[in-house]
């Protein structure tokens, strides 16, 4: 078993920890749908991968984290619908096409890629109200997937390719974040 992998993933449940206390705490609106549809996404990524034989804990806690808000956001009566929800369901069906048309590796990277697409809105956001995004989780998270990303055996697509998009959409987030702070 590969535990630093294992710990990338375990890592990135206390992320998602922090983010559903902050959530509980708080009257932050966020969207069912949004989270629901990123947790199909990570659970595509995460079925792929294990189909491949590849670094899959870290897909796997995104995508648990993500339908644990997804629960508590319909728990706390905050169901909507915009156009980011339309847009990440077109990315979800897109994904399952070209996973059912071109294989397992070829859905790790829509998979991976279209979460990385569905996260533009959450960075816009976050860049236009950085105090609306809690940084701390988001740091966590950046550990996870750097752990989990170091955890990979070898430069594939398998091992690595959704940990390194993950980097990217949480540094993105997180320095957004962080920018309330040197304000």
């Amino acid at each position: 078993m590969n535990y630093l992998a294992l710990i990338g993933g375990v890592v990135g449940l206390v992320a998602f920890l922090l983010l559903i206390i902050n959530l509980l705490r708080s009257n932050i609106e966020q969207s069912f749908a949004a989270f629901l549809l990123w947790a199909l996404l990570d659970t595509i990524a995460t079925v792929t991968t294990i189909i491949e034989g590849g670094n899959y804990w870290l897909a796997l806690s995104n995508a648990i984290g993500s339908f644990l808000i997804t629960v508590i956001l319909i728990s706390k009566r905050q169901v909507l619908w915009t156009w980011v929800e339309s847009m990440t369901t077109v990315l979800v069906i897109i994904c399952l096409l070209v996973w059912y048309t071109l294989g397992e590796r070829a859905g790790i990277i829509a998979s991976s890629l279209a979460n990385l697409i569905a996260g533009i809105p959450q960075m816009v956001d976050t860049y236009k109200k950085p105090s609306g995004t809690p940084s701390l989780p988001y740091a966590v998270f950046f550990v996870g997937n750097v752990i989990s990303l170091m955890a990979g055996k070898a430069w594939t697509i398998e091992e690595r390719f959704y940990q390194g998009t993950s980097i990217i959409l949480t540094v993105i987030i997180l320095a957004f974040s962080l920018k309330k702070q040197s304000s």
